[in-house]
């Protein structure tokens, strides 16, 4: 028989394949003040590969786009985060657009910044190390989950990441439009209508008001959500 423990944990790691990272990398804080602070308001680019940047208030996504305008989020950050370490690592030329979600106020890490903090701290390099390898992780169960799940377990696993804690009914706070969400679920915006409203009239689903939605089956979702 297979360890328990291995399974809850992997059962773990796929839910967070639609999730939002969140002060994975707090610690940084104590570091700002080597960084050089910039603001972006809502729905600007956010420049990739000359710094090291960390999210100390906002949120930011990932998204490839190809030729025929087709858009596919990979994922969200929230503050306490240092994101952008692919093209600031590896000189390849990035695809993928960093756009900032709603306001925020970003430091980036110069790479003589980078260099100082790993002989007064590698601790941090550490930390972000440990940060990269949760990242590696993330892309993964989201690779596997978008090619091996149907859509109503993907919108499950991703609903399980927002739930609003002690809620009654329970209740999962989207927090994006549902064409991001769409984007990020790998789905055309119609097909996420189309399952969203299917589940309400079987009863799996309240409805949908502002950006939460009430889940009136948890015990049938949470099932859905650790296929």
């Amino acid at each position: 028989m297979g360890n328990p423990t291995d399974t809850r944990a992997a059962r773990y790691g796929r839910d967070l394949a639609f999730g939002v990272m969140k002060n994975t990398n707090a610690c940084w804080r104590s570091v700002l003040h080597l960084g050089r602070q910039f603001k972006l308001v809502k729905g600007k680019e956010v420049q990739q590969g000359k710094d090291l940047l960390f999210l100390e208030s906002g949120k930011v996504y990932l998204k490839f786009q190809n030729l025929e305008g087709v858009e596919k989020i990979l994922w969200y950050a929230q503050e306490g985060c240092i994101f952008g370490a692919p093209p600031f690592f590896d000189p390849i030329p990035n695809e993928g657009v960093l756009i900032s979600a709603t306001d925020c106020v970003i430091y980036a890490f110069s790479t003589r910044a980078i260099d100082q903090i790993s002989k007064e701290r590698p601790d941090l390099l550490l930390d972000l190390l440990k940060s990269m390898s949760r990242w590696i992780r993330i892309l993964t169960y989201h690779a596997s989950s978008m090619s091996l799940d149907d859509t109503l377990v993907r919108i499950c696993r991703c609903l399980s990441q927002r739930l609003v804690p002690g809620s009654s009914p329970l209740t999962a706070k989207i927090g994006i439009s549902r064409q991001e969400m769409a984007n990020l679920l790998g789905i055309h915006r119609i097909s996420l209508y189309r399952v969203l409203r299917e589940q309400q009239e079987r009863g799996l689903f309240g409805a949908i008001r502002g950006k939460s939605i009430t889940i009136l089956r948890p015990h049938e979702f949470y099932e859905l959500a650790k296929h």
